[in-house]
């Protein structure tokens, strides 16, 4: 069968709050493998709560790459990440023959499989977009980038300005959506890769988002959030679940504003989560409404469940 025979990199990926962390864990357990990161936030120390980061318990003894592993102060692009995420795993091939990769950050699996798309670059374009946002605000860039490019708003994460600024400098130079330079595969001769999401219900995952948004809140996401504010100018710390607390703490909205703001666009970030997912022909669903385990559906489809 496919993929017995040669190494294989089994990525779980998909919206927020799916149930990647678990599945993903106990997937690793049965193989006696180890779980490579993907979410671009669990890189870095100082952001746990808001990034839904496993604890040692979730990780139950199964030893994860790329949680923890930088700081705000030293931030992972992408090309980054697919170097080293590489190197480690050629590392653990070396050992083993299956190796779990999980997280929602498409565009980080995808430069780990098929390399860096070669999108162009226009500095000009950069500087004109870059003045327009300084005087103009954030929201106006935005309406000006649906209208402009409505493929690349729905499928970029349109409230991180410095993706929109890069999807619209791509559009403007090249009269191409960056979805188009996107999504060309490329092939891969150094593992077998395979792809599997978990497919909820809209309303189920929604349901699951807000108890999520809900468990953080308990947690203590508000201190979390309080002790990063020194460094609340960071790109990094423009993500959801972060950004939404500058309001309050400069007293222009209540705590209730910012945990239904945060429920909002995590709904909104998860709706893009699962759109990027269509740009794959071979995706795997998995139902977690079936009698049978996700672990269980996903090791029948790939014949793993004898290994």
């Amino acid at each position: 069968m496919e993929g017995i025979n040669k190494k294989l990199l089994i990525v779980i990926q998909g919206p927020t709050a799916s149930g990647k962390t678990g599945l993903s864990v106990e997937l690793a357990k049965h193989l006696n493998t180890d779980v490579i990161s993907a979410d671009s936030r669990q890189f870095y120390k100082e952001m746990s709560i808001g990034t839904a980061k496993p604890s040692r318990d979730e990780m139950n003894g199964v030893a994860h790459h790329f949680i923890d592993f930088t700081s705000l102060e030293n931030p992972i692009n992408v090309s980054q990440y697919a170097e080293m995420c590489n190197h480690q795993i050629q590392a653990i091939f070396e050992t083993k023959n299956y190796l779990v990769m999980t997280g929602g950050s498409g565009q980080f699996i995808d430069a780990v499989i098929n390399g860096l798309d070669d999108i162009p670059v226009y500095p000009s374009i950069q500087n004109q977009l870059q003045s327009f946002l300084t005087l103009n605000g954030f929201e106006a860039l935005r309406a000006n980038f649906s209208s402009l490019d409505p493929m690349g708003f729905e499928r970029t994460d349109n409230l991180n300005p410095r993706r929109v600024l890069r999807a619209m400098e791509v559009f403007m130079g090249s009269g191409k959506s960056i979805v188009e330079f996107q999504k060309s595969p490329r092939t891969n001769d150094r593992f077998t890769a395979v792809r599997f999401s978990i497919e909820w219900q809209r309303e189920d995952l929604y349901s699951r988002i807000n108890q999520r948004v809900d468990d953080m809140i308990s947690m203590g996401l508000e201190q979390e959030v309080f002790s990063l504010l020194p460094q609340k100018d960071s790109a990094v710390f423009n993500t959801v679940g972060y950004k939404e607390w500058i309001p309050y703490f400069e007293g222009v909205a209540t705590k209730e504003e910012v945990i239904s703001r945060i429920k909002q666009y995590t709904r909104n970030y998860a709706k893009r989560q699962t759109t990027w997912l269509n740009k794959y022909p071979d995706l795997q669903l998995l139902n977690p409404y079936a009698s049978e385990s996700l672990c269980e559906q996903l090791l029948k489809y790939r014949g793993l469940d004898n290994v």
